[in-house]
């Protein structure tokens, strides 16, 4: 029988319940909005703390505990509109309408064949039409003036445009004759600087329209976009690629002066500059600045790519954005970039000064689809002696179901992207933003294919621990990121969950210092510490990676060649080990193997010697020595699969303590990762520094998924909690081998 509260759930992508939270982490006694969409439908509410997310009946099932945190029972839900693209807003000045004859130029690279009209760089909205330059679908050039803001007079270019390569457009207008004349700059477009001819030809195309100087309107400059007349704050005829040096001149160039211009070696000589700007000064944050001198400053608007070569880039695709800003003068535009989706609030919930740390959420459910929205409360002082660091940074970087490693299994996709997506022109995609729409973080949904590894991975644990009665606090990686080794140092024992993949500089620093301090480890967890992740400082919910080096990567994932900088913080990206950080120098173990199915059959690790040795057998009391470990699971069969980790014959500098292996786990299903030479097994290892530090590493993101196994009693279970206890109870400086030996 339909539902009545509810028209109809389309499979066209976005049509289902998405939404999404302003933060992923919060404190007692601190709100929380909450924005959904969806068709219009009332729609059930409720706050839970989740405990377990695969639904399994072989396990203990889906787990949650409902709170009444005063949130209304149910809500309206409708559609929001989501401003989708980037582009820069200049605002609106005098010095922006030209009264007489000007010049408007640029380079630009588009990246995206066939579409509608794109914007290159327009003054030009509803009766306010001023002056602008256009790409058209057919890849021709445009430029339009009107002199009364509401008809418009339009010239096209002579040759048409490159996709891939760059190349300069200028347009000049004179106001006495009414000639617009477009300029473009042909010959090679390859991007490098010095491929291009000092003899490359300068083309033109005129065109006579009624003389008279253009409309002085209000509307803002914008680069790579139109504000849209029917859909006020919402823009459209976004551009889809890279555009450089955009330069305002108030006077009409001859063809030598535009071919000076050019050259970008003679601007001051071209006559009073109205607006110029430098899209390669103040890349870390979203100011585009005005070099004129007449503070026409502009905003880039969701985020395109900053610090990205531009049109005099050397072509050396092992320089960065630090070495030599000035090849740098260049903004990428995605029509599907997003870095608030700015919806109108649904709810919001005031988080009680009572409640105890967890993994929570926010279920809406209009009895034809549900969506979760997860959060963390974060404990505001360390009370218990173990803390749980959940990886939220992995989860968000995964965090769209469009991607190959997300999923919602209904078949309703999302509209936005997330770091393992690739934008509409095959570019990877550089930042991800929580403050957007998505559906993909169901903790029950996924697990069948091939393997938990965010939430649902993590609830594993969760569950565990409670059904241990083992007392936590929970917290996030923007709280270790924010808060650092202060954080860490309240707990004797802190818990890595499943997946910790995405890293940044604080929180690599944090973990290193908080194991040479004395601080103990549980990494239950693979592919560790692996990624170079930033967070922009003025905008904490974008998140920046760009992957590179000698990673685990499909060829989509990887930057542009000289765009391995991180723009929001100037940091390196790439693999950890390349700034000098490794996993195995923190944890013992580095990533070393990969396996997504358990059709292969059954697998486990296999103790060694090292694990018969008195000062370890309190690792597995209660387990025998010819005991397969992990041979069970909820997620992929074994607490050895996914992405594993294993120590190899490396080098050991002095300052870090050499492993003990204690176990393996080996199959001929396990292949190691794309560009590395070592060995595909998945170690488990015991790591102990000077001063009491610990690290006991299982090596495998599936350890926890094997937790529940015959209710709880089994040698993964055991040996979990052995480590635990030692590593909670042994006194803080002291090693957690004394007294054992």
């Amino acid at each position: 029988m339909p539902n009545p509260r509810f028209e109809k759930i389309s499979p066209v992508p976005g049509m289902g319940l998405e939404g999404y939270a302003d933060e992923i982490t919060v404190q007692p006694g601190e709100n929380l909005a909450f924005r959904i969409g969806g068709p219009r439908c009332k729609a059930d509410l409720r706050i839970c703390r989740l405990v377990h997310g695969d639904p399994n009946p072989v396990g203990p099932g889906y787990k949650e505990e409902r709170k009444d945190w005063g949130t209304p029972a149910e809500i309206a839900v409708d559609l929001q509109d989501t401003d989708f693209g980037s582009y820069v807003e200049i605002p609106n000045a005098e010095s922006l309408n030209p009264s007489g004859d000007f010049t408007l130029a640029l380079w630009f690279m588009p990246t995206l064949q066939g579409g509608g009209w794109r914007t290159l760089a327009a003054k030009w909205s509803r009766d306010n039409l001023c002056y602008g330059l256009f790409f058209g679908g057919e890849q021709f050039i445009t430029a339009a003036v009107s002199h009364d803001g509401k008809t418009a007079r339009w010239a096209t270019a002579r040759e048409f445009a490159h996709i891939g390569g760059w190349q300069f457009v200028a347009f000049t207008y004179a106001v006495e004759t009414g000639e617009i004349c477009l300029f473009q700059r042909l010959g090679d477009t390859t991007g490098a600087v010095e491929t291009r001819s000092s003899h490359d030809p300068i083309v033109s195309a005129g065109k006579s329209v009624p003389p008279g100087p253009v409309f002085h309107g209000e509307s803002p400059i914008l680069l790579g976009a139109c504000e849209d007349a029917d859909h006020p704050g919402m823009h459209w005829a976004h551009f889809t690629g890279k555009i450089g040096h955009p330069v305002l001149i108030d006077r009409a160039l001859t063809r030598n002066e535009v071919w000076s211009l050019s050259q970008w070696d003679t601007l001051d000589a071209l006559g009073p500059m109205l607006g110029s700007w430098d899209l390669s000064e103040e890349v870390c944050g979203s100011r585009v600045v005005d070099v004129s001198g007449n503070e026409n400053h502009g905003k880039a608007i969701n985020a395109p790519g900053r610090a990205v070569t531009g049109p005099f880039w050397s072509g050396m695709p092992s320089r960065l954005y630090t070495d030599c800003p000035e090849e740098y003068n260049a903004i990428y535009f995605h029509a599907d970039d997003l870095e608030n989706a700015r919806w109108l609030s649904s709810f919001e919930v005031e988080v009680p000064e009572e409640t105890r740390s967890g993994i929570y959420s926010a279920v809406v459910d209009n009895h034809c689809d549900r969506l979760f929205i997860p959060f963390v409360v974060s404990a505001s002082k360390p009370v218990p002696r173990l803390g749980f660091l959940v990886p939220t940074l992995t989860w968000q970087s995964y965090g769209s179901n469009r991607a190959a490693y997300s999923y919602t299994e209904d078949g309703v996709l999302d509209r936005t992207l997330c770091t393992y997506d690739v934008h509409k022109d095959g570019s990877t995609v550089y930042y991800y933003s929580r403050r957007q729409p998505t559906r993909g973080w169901n903790p029950s949904a996924g697990f069948q294919n091939w393997g938990a590894h965010n939430i649902t991975a993590n609830l594993y644990l969760i569950d565990w621990l409670d059904h241990n009665g083992i007392e936590y606090d929970v917290f996030a990686d923007e709280d270790l990121h924010r808060r650092q080794l202060e954080l860490l140092s309240g707990y004797r024992c802190v818990i890595l969950g499943s997946h910790p993949e995405y890293w940044t500089g604080a929180m690599v620093r944090s973990v290193t210092a908080y194991t040479r301090r004395g601080g103990r480890i549980l990494y239950l967890s693979g592919n560790g510490m692996y990624w170079v992740m930033s967070i922009d400082p003025g905008r904490p919910h974008l998140m920046e990676l760009r992957r590179g080096g000698e990673g685990d990567y499909g060829p989509t994932y990887k930057p542009a060649p000289g765009e391995s900088q991180h723009s929001t913080t100037l940091e390196l990206g790439g693999l950890w080990s390349r700034r000098g950080h490794t996993a195995r120098g923190t944890f013992g173990v580095e990533h070393a193997s990969n396996v997504w199915s358990e059709s292969e059959g059954d697998w486990g690790y296999e103790l060694l010697p090292a694990s018969n040795g008195p000062e370890y057998r309190f690792i597995f009391e209660g387990v025998a020595q010819e005991e397969t470990i992990g041979e069970f699971g909820l997620n992929l069969g074994s607490a050895a699969g996914f992405e594993m980790d294993a120590v190899q014959p490396w080098a050991w500098d002095e300052s870090t303590p050499e492993p003990v292996v204690l176990a393996r786990a080996s199959h001929p299903s396990f292949t190691p990762p794309r560009r590395t030479h070592v060995s595909p097994v998945s170690d488990l290892t015991i790591m102990n520094y000077p001063g009491g530090g610990s690290v006991f590493s299982a090596g495998s993101v599936t350890w926890t998924g094997s937790l529940s196994h015959n209710e709880y009693e089994n040698n993964v279970s055991r040996i979990t909690r052995n480590v635990i206890e030692r590593f909670t109870d042994a006194p803080a400086g002291q090693s957690v081998l004394d007294g054992v030996r």
